[in-house]
């Protein structure tokens, strides 16, 4: 969830596709759609709902049978109708998970709110995606990225953005927080 930047609305993701709207992802299939729901504050209502396609899964788990995933465990209001939004990618039996930032824009996707199926009905303009950054540039190992927020404001006037993943109380998983700058 992430408000929008005046607090008037609250932006709400699913991390994967509703059972109406279709398969999860897997490593053979993407553009799973997953809703975005925008609710007015004030209100206390939906005032409606837009499609973002997810990735494949990013590599077969091992054996194939075993659990995988990719979702959205986290999403950050930027500006009206813009989100930096967290993919996850997990494979049992692959060491790393795949972390990828995107810039989604909502500004011109189709409100899908009476829309009962996103995978039967694609007669809708989901958001735009733009990828900003995929973990694995740092050629390290990345765990459960599931945070992500502003930090504080660096020295040199820049903003910067905090992302965490945390060990679910399980020694086989690692706690990390990555800080990076955000040079306009």
């Amino acid at each position: 969830m992430s408000f929008s930047r005046d607090y008037r609305y609250l932006w709400a993701s699913m991390e994967g596709a509703i059972h109406e709207d279709g398969p999860l992802a897997s490593a053979a299939y993407a553009n799973a759609p997953v809703r975005f729901t925008k609710f007015d504050v004030k209100s206390k209502r939906a005032v409606g709902q837009y499609g973002y396609l997810l990735d494949a899964i990013a590599a077969e788990p091992i054996p194939k049978t075993a659990f995988s995933i990719n979702g959205i465990p986290e999403i950050l209001n930027i500006s009206n109708n813009r989100f930096l939004v967290l993919e996850r990618s997990f494979s049992t039996g692959v060491e790393n998970c795949v972390i990828k930032i995107y810039l989604a824009d909502f500004s011109q996707a189709t409100n899908v709110s009476t829309t009962k199926s996103l995978y039967r009905n694609t007669n809708y303009k989901p958001a735009t995606k733009k990828l900003l950054f995929n973990f694995n540039a740092l050629e390290r190992y990345i765990d459960n990225v599931e945070g992500i927020t502003f930090g504080p404001v660096l020295p040199n006037g820049h903003a910067s953005l905090i992302l965490i993943a945390d060990n679910n109380f399980n020694p086989k998983e690692k706690q990390q927080v990555f800080l990076f700058e955000i040079i306009p």
